[in-house]
């Protein structure tokens, strides 16, 4: 029941694992106190099921949440992958209005378009600084990869290598922009440091021209 609740609460509130581990650090504590506490923070596979269930449904709300707004006709964010989504949206609602038209959906039912939507493998990552819509089939455009060196096995974008000012497959939407133009602000009083050593001055005008790219993308520059 406890790890059912710890992946309910994962699904609903995002970040929460993280609290959780900080919450309940005596339990790592305990862990070696006994068999029984070590037996209990052992790892569960129907854990680990419940744990991915709550991440992929929560997922799914995100990104429904993204489709209706973009049904409403509202801006769902800014860039190349931002229009990547549009289009495929737009698949989606084609295909409900086809599946009305032959009688197979009840018209003016939204479930129709949601239903579609969760059967269509659309690529997204939620990001604090942008979402990713790298398709992990067809990586084009995707800055993190240029000139890198993929670990064995792996699959998806490179997140320490992420580019969200330059790369075709960023998303920059309305609730990252605050935290590009707090950057750009902390950038900038950096950068008017009189001390400031030259080289480490170019290195904070390549990130501004990066955040003011983004920026102007937003924009609609």
């Amino acid at each position: 029941m406890f790890r059912r609740t710890m992946a309910m609460l994962t699904r609903d509130y995002p970040g929460s694992e993280i609290a959780v581990g900080m919450q309940l650090k005596h339990a790592a504590t305990r862990a070696l106190a006994n068999r029984w506490t070590q037996g209990y923070m052992d790892h569960d596979p129907s854990w680990a099921r419940l744990l991915t269930t709550a991440i992929a449904e929560r997922r799914f709300q995100r990104l429904r949440d993204l489709f209706d707004a973009d049904s409403c006709g509202e801006a769902i964010g800014f860039g190349p992958g931002a229009d990547q989504m549009r289009s495929a949206f737009a698949a989606v609602r084609e295909k409900a209005q086809a599946l009305r038209a032959n009688g197979k959906a009840q018209r003016g039912d939204v479930r129709v378009e949601h239903g579609l939507l969760k059967r269509t493998h659309l690529s997204i990552r939620f990001g604090k600084l942008n979402h990713c819509t790298m398709d992990e089939n067809n990586p084009v455009g995707a800055k993190c990869l240029e000139d890198a060196i993929v670990p064995p096995g792996h699959r998806g974008p490179l997140i320490d290598r992420c580019q969200p000012a330059r790369c075709s497959n960023s998303i920059i939407t309305s609730e990252h922009l605050p935290i590009w133009k707090a950057e750009h602000d902390s950038l900038s009083r950096l950068r008017d440091q009189p001390r400031l050593p030259p080289n480490r001055r170019a290195a904070i005008d390549e990130q501004i021209r990066d955040v003011e790219l983004a920026l102007r993308k937003a924009d609609g520059a």
